[in-house]
């Protein structure tokens, strides 16, 4: 971090924020049923959570069938930001409806139909430091555009 300073965003999360250069890089997966969900980021890089769904969103590489049921979803990115955010790498292996049972209390999609996880994070070059029973986030801004990474999505995270 150069001289120029630090300034302290609050997104449920503390953030520490720097004036170094950033590569921000999105990547949006569809896991589906009993398939492994792995997100992994670059040297120097930390996944940030953006969103994350486990339902039936839309026919395609998961559902080939709707029954009546496309289009109901369960977010689960509380479960995926405390797995996930502020690691390098981080994977699910074999994902099933089950393992979210403790997030997901009404889910609109009935039991006996499949699900996937639809998850999207963004790499962003930067560290995770823990305080106490709260984490930071330390990122780096871009020096030529002056701008931060889409950080709006960004949650507390628990261990």
């Amino acid at each position: 971090m150069d001289s120029i300073g630090v300034e302290v965003l609050r997104l449920f999360a503390v953030i520490l924020v720097g004036f170094n250069e950033i590569t921000s890089t999105d990547a949006l997966q569809e896991v589906c049923n009993a398939k492994d969900f792995n997100a992994q980021c670059g040297r120097g890089e930390i996944i940030v959570m953006k969103s994350a769904n486990l339902g039936r969103m839309r026919l395609g590489k998961c559902i080939s069938q709707g029954y009546g049921h496309i289009g109901c979803h369960h977010s689960v990115i509380t479960k995926l930001d405390a797995k996930c955010t502020g690691k390098m790498e981080c994977r699910m292996r074999k994902i099933v409806r089950e393992d979210f049972e403790d997030t997901i209390l009404d889910s609109q999609c009935p039991s006996e139909l499949v699900v996937y996880l639809e998850a999207d994070y963004e790499c962003v070059k930067g560290i995770m430091k823990q305080f106490e029973r709260h984490f930071a986030i330390e990122i780096m801004k871009d020096p030529k555009s002056g701008s931060f990474p889409n950080l709006s999505q960004v949650k507390e995270v628990n261990e």
